[in-house]
């Protein structure tokens, strides 16, 4: 699991789909996809149900994206405690 991946999953999970995410993102909707899929199979479970309306969060997906972002925010403030000040 990387940051890239939890960076994308939380966009995906504000997102309206796949497309929108992908294109916030600046990257192909395939490589999203694929990144994606490699994150749930090595969480071992779905965080998304995908659907020809869109995109949504299972129940385990909601808990994971809690947790994902506390990760990203605790990233960014260890960002911001070792930026040199000027």
């Amino acid at each position: 699991m990387t940051l890239q991946q939890l960076r994308y999953a939380i966009t995906i999970a504000d997102s309206t789909s796949m497309n929108e995410a992908a294109k916030q993102l600046f990257i192909s909707q395939p490589s999203l996809s694929s990144s994606i899929r490699d994150l749930e199979e090595e969480l071992g479970m779905e965080l998304f149900i995908r659907s020809s309306r869109g995109i949504t969060l299972t129940p385990e997906g909601n808990e994971f994206i809690g947790y994902a972002r506390q990760v990203m925010e605790q990233y960014l403030s260890l960002i911001h405690i070792s930026e040199p000040t000027r």
